[in-house]
């Protein structure tokens, strides 16, 4: 594996891009020849595209802007930016230890698909809040029951793939949120593609972008996934 093409999401993140973006680029580039970071500024009002492009010319960078808000909007269009044999994301709060990170990675030496698990057999996860841990249950109860996912956290903010992969899909996605990880993930199981799943926690659990009222959208879109697909 020779090149590595890391997507950011990011929103709003004008204080913090610029460290994640050197913190990343710092550790991934002694791990692959080549490397390009992908910064997606999904529906930003402040000036995080302006603070990414003032590194262009110190590190590898694109500047996407995605107008419409959401994860999967955001995702889509960074994976459709990449150029290299690995493509993969991370959440822009840098909340992995990254030589696991690397770990992860490079089991697509012997797999298509890797991606970050909190939950592990023996091993107990305490979510810090009432909303997470109903999200997580709700979450494995669907990606069960609607979409014959045997997997234990699709929503790990760590996922990487061979390029192959990405390029085999359907790029015409219903979900544009935090369930698009679960269309990505039941468009590749159809089209036979091997998943690993790597135990990984993050640093911490205090940060969460999901808020109860996005939940009804989340859990429609999944069910029009699920009669379409």
């Amino acid at each position: 594996m020779e090149g590595l093409s890391l997507v950011i999401p990011v929103y709003n993140g004008s204080k913090f891009i610029q460290k994640t973006i050197k913190v990343y680029f710092n550790h991934f580039s002694k791990e692959f020849q080549n490397i390009e970071i992908i910064v997606v500024c999904n529906a930003c009002t402040d000036n995080t595209a302006e603070k990414c492009n003032e590194l262009k010319d110190k590190i590898p960078l694109k500047v996407v802007i995605a107008p419409k808000r959401g994860k999967g909007n955001a995702l889509a269009k960074g994976f459709g930016n990449a150029k290299y044999d690995v493509i993969g994301f991370l959440d822009a709060d840098n909340p992995f230890e990254l030589n696991e990170v690397s770990k992860m990675i490079f089991l697509l030496n012997s797999s298509d698909v890797v991606i970050a698990t909190k939950f592990k057999k023996g091993k107990l996860k305490l979510q810090n809040s009432a909303l997470r841990r109903f999200f997580s249950l709700g979450n494995a109860i669907v990606v069960r029951t609607l979409f014959g996912l045997q997997l234990q956290d699709t929503q790990g903010g760590a996922k990487f793939m061979r390029r192959n992969v990405w390029t085999n899909l359907n790029k015409n996605f219903i979900c544009t949120g935090f369930e698009f990880d679960i269309e990505l993930l039941y468009e590749i199981k159809k089209r036979g593609h091997k998943i690993t799943q790597y135990y990984l926690l993050p640093k911490s659990s205090d940060f969460s972008t999901v808020k109860m009222r996005i939940l009804p959208g989340i859990l429609y879109r999944l069910i029009k996934l699920r009669i379409l697909r």
